[in-house]
């Protein structure tokens, strides 16, 4: 039902309405060096650590994707082969289908075997059409069925503006994604696959003693960029998703609708850029001894110290780490029996009144209950206390 929805927004509707409604530039934080200037329909800038949106135009509206589409493809194939449902030494048949596939083409040969390493790696490099299909039909026994195992995938990630029709991103009714979907699908691939993320970053690829080369050109001209992928088609534009890595910070930056390659390049390479230049990661709740401590009643001892259920990783304006606020919203008791990392409450971090992050808060250690006389006289003094609050 969520995807006939999705579906029946981009038919009955004038996406053209939504832009006009929808211009402004977003930004999460005033920093002190100017924005820079993006020539693109949609785009979006995401700190990979924190998972930040920190600036975008457009960045949740859907966008045909073209090739970008495959890291989808690839994402799912790298699931496939950690579940053992596919293997990278598999000999993959060449349908005739895969064979005619227009565009970027890595040139199997119609009912030839190719290895599935062979095919993923020339989805991940050269962007081959032929080679996504045939991934396609392998794993799902159709392009239809591996479409819907894309939707799946994008469903558990939280992409709720994107919808897939095929492995390819060629033109297709209903085939989209937004600028800020595409920015987490790439953090989940980096995260979660990077002995595969590696291949981002090779920048040729030879089959039929045909050698092409990466279409992600950032690869050449900075050397901290380290994926991921190109795309274009008419109806879409041309598209790049770029991230580079430098100190041990990674950000994510991606365009869609630029004009050309140049221009999308120096988007994407401007906003990775600014990223680098006008923010500082920040890690939050991680102290070691504690963030604080709660009232206990009834229980063996009065006190039980509060930890984050896990840190705070962010970034904020350059300059303004100490700024940065954290507020407790805690019950003023407790009652024990209390558990080890039982929730106790909320950690609230924010910069100028802007909430950054919410952070469970859990006990520490665990608190048996306390002898009857000690419950007793706690009771006495919980009525007590109970009593000068409402007074």
């Amino acid at each position: 039902m969520k995807k006939l929805v999705f579906l029946a927004f981009l038919v009955c509707f004038n996406l053209e309405v939504v832009l006009a409604q929808e211009s402004e530039i977003f930004k999460a934080f005033d920093t002190r060096l100017p924005l820079p200037e993006i020539d693109a329909t949609a785009w979006a800038l995401v700190e990979y650590e924190s998972g930040q949106l920190i600036l975008g135009k457009h960045a949740d509206l859907p966008y045909p994707p073209a090739s970008i589409t495959k890291l989808m493809t690839n994402y799912v194939i790298y699931n496939a082969l950690e579940s053992g449902r596919v293997g990278l030494s598999d000999e993959v048949s060449i349908s005739e289908q895969a064979w005619r596939a227009e565009g970027s083409r890595m040139f199997a040969e119609v009912n030839s075997k190719v290895s599935l390493e062979k095919l993923l790696k020339s989805t991940v490099i050269q962007s081959g059409n032929d080679a996504a299909i045939a991934l396609a039909e392998h794993t799902a026994g159709s392009e239809l069925g591996f479409a819907q195992m894309m939707n799946d995938a994008a469903e558990r990630l939280g992409l709720n503006h994107s919808n897939f029709a095929n492995s390819t991103g060629l033109p297709a009714q209903g085939h989209a994604m937004s600028a800020h979907d595409i920015a987490r699908l790439s953090a989940a691939i980096i995260r979660e696959h990077p002995e595969y993320y590696e291949w981002y970053a090779e920048k040729s690829f030879r089959h039929n003693n045909i050698t092409q080369y990466n279409r992600n050109k950032l690869i050449w001209k900075d050397s901290s960029v380290d994926g991921l992928k190109t795309g274009h088609t008419e109806a879409a534009g041309f598209c790049l998703v770029g991230s580079a890595q430098r100190d041990g910070r990674r950000w994510i930056a991606v365009v869609l609708g630029s004009t050309d390659e140049k221009t999308r390049e120096k988007a994407v390479l401007d906003l990775l850029n600014y990223g680098f230049a006008a923010f500082r990661p920040l890690s939050m709740l991680d102290e070691q001894g504690g963030l604080t401590s709660a009232r206990v009643f009834s229980g063996e001892v009065d006190e039980v110290l509060l930890q984050a259920e896990s840190a705070a990783k962010l970034v904020v304006p350059a300059g303004r780490e100490k700024d940065v606020k954290t507020e407790f919203q805690l019950s003023p008791h407790y009652l024990a029996p209390i558990e080890l990392g039982q929730a106790m409450g909320i950690a609230t971090v924010t910069l100028d009144d802007k909430v950054l992050a919410d952070i469970p808060i859990i006990a520490m250690s665990t608190i048996k209950e306390g002898s009857w006389w000690k419950r007793i006289v706690d009771s006495v003094k919980l009525k007590l206390s109970s009593f000068q609050s409402d007074d």
